[in-house]
């Protein structure tokens, strides 16, 4: 009976901590991609409330809209920051958690090869007795 791999729980964790670093850096990206989405509508609907027909009322409401606007953008460069921060972090931390895993994955291997070279080791010591146990005594030279 062979040993089972002693850290096999530890790599276990160490595949699901990955696993969830992965997932992080998906939310991350798709979080960063939605912000930079609603950035290019902001700009692109700044840029519309530029031109206006030059009637009094219309400039007063344009340069509202203009403001909001440029508030608004002011906000999500400010999300765009945190959520590359955000995303930054959770990369480091999946390239962490993928290097705790490839240690372990290395052990590992090394462990399945001595444990298979061993199996092996032992079933030739097995084959190479069999003849010995079904040969027929032999008898001794020179005695007739």
């Amino acid at each position: 009976m062979t040993a089972p791999f002693s850290l096999a729980a530890l790599l276990r964790l160490r595949r699901l901590q990955h696993d969830q670093a992965a997932a992080e850096v998906s939310t991350s990206r798709a979080r960063a991609a939605e912000l930079a989405a609603r950035r290019r509508f902001a700009e692109n609907s700044l840029a519309r409330l530029m031109s206006s027909d030059g009637a009094a009322e219309s400039l007063h409401w344009a340069a509202a809209a203009r403001a909001a606007s440029s508030s608004a953008l002011g906000e999500l460069s400010v999300l765009e920051e945190v959520t590359q921060r955000h995303l930054v972090e959770s990369q480091s931390r999946l390239a962490e958690t993928r290097a705790q895993a490839i240690s372990l994955e290395k052990l590992e291997a090394r462990h399945d090869e001595a444990t298979r070279k061993d199996e092996l080791r032992r079933e030739q010591n097995l084959l190479d007795e069999i003849p010995a146990r079904t040969a027929p005594p032999t008898r001794g030279k020179g005695t007739s």
